[in-house]
């Protein structure tokens, strides 16, 4: 199969293109920066970011000034998306894709109505039939590839490494929905350690400091105050989690990346960094290149 690419305007050596799923039954936009500079019989790792519509632009740039800063390597990134006429259009099938269970009440009012549980086709896609169109059309190392993903897409990225992390070697949860469901990350990570003696994975993990109860609910009432589109949406989540607990991203990222270390797995290597002065919708963008100096060993705690 030979692709049919679309130029990205503005953004260099980028491009998309639009994939048909079998699995999914649906249409996928993929968002493709290659190495600006490719040495020839040269395969390069690969990074994966969910919520592509939005995240590939901002991942893609850090990467670039990272590589520049020779602080990771020359590599591929990929951005996993959906067209659309408008941004609304094109995420719709987020809470579809990366949802790994059955939403309970909670989730419910903070998603809306959700179509289907698509999270195991949605890694199907990605292992059947992206990977090895991506692996024909350009020199991609997958053996050296990282996950990213951001609130629910990190709860997908979270599920993806508690029941098959061999499908990526490198993984980074920025602010991840893993209070999903009361908390049944924990029983993923229950199950896996019942049956495994490693995790081979490099693992960072972070969330903004200011995702706790004080600073949620605050936003959540700013938010529906300037924004009455979403007006009645969030104030029914406010009502919800006033009676029945936020869910406090910050106090969950470092009993993860606790829970896993405490495990001693050998070929595991885990951080949690919450970010300072951040909140739910601004810490992905330094998360990611914390991330991405992390799984890198650029940067050490």
């Amino acid at each position: 199969m030979v692709l049919s690419h679309c130029a990205m305007n503005g953004l260099y050596d980028a491009l998309y293109f639009d994939l048909d799923s079998e699995i999914v039954h649906d249409r996928f936009r993929i968002f493709v920066g290659t190495p600006s500079s490719m040495a020839v019989d040269t395969l390069y790792p690969t990074i994966f970011a969910l919520d592509g519509n939005v995240s590939f632009p901002s991942l893609l740039g850090t990467q670039r000034l990272l590589t520049q800063g020779a602080e990771v390597p020359p590599s591929f990134v990929v951005g996993i998306g959906y067209p659309g006429d408008t941004l609304a259009q094109a995420m719709a099938n987020r809470n579809r894709d990366y949802i790994p269970s059955a939403p309970g009440e909670a989730e419910s009012r903070a998603l809306g109505q959700v179509s289907q549980v698509g999270g195991p086709a949605f890694l199907r896609f990605i292992e059947e039939e992206l990977k090895p169109l991506l692996a024909q059309e350009f020199p991609v190392d997958l053996e050296d590839s990282t996950l990213q993903g951001t609130s629910l897409g990190g709860l997908f990225a979270s599920w993806v490494l508690l029941t098959n992390p061999q499908a990526f070697r490198k993984y980074i949860l920025c602010s991840p929905a893993i209070w999903w469901r009361d908390e049944e990350v924990w029983e993923w990570e229950e199950s896996y350690h019942a049956g495994n003696s490693d995790l081979p994975a490099t693992v960072f993990i972070g969330a903004g400091e200011l995702e706790t109860e004080q600073h949620l609910r605050a936003d959540a009432a700013a938010i529906a105050e300037k924004n009455p589109a979403m007006a009645a949406l969030i104030k029914n989540v406010i009502h919800w989690n006033d009676e029945n607990g936020w869910p406090e991203v910050a106090k969950l990222t470092p009993r993860f990346a606790e829970r896993l270390a405490a495990r001693n797995y050998p070929g595991l290597t885990i951080h949690c960094h919450n970010m300072p002065d951040e909140n739910h919708m601004s810490a992905s963008p330094a998360l990611s290149s914390r991330g991405l100096r992390y799984v890198n060993a650029s940067w050490v705690p």
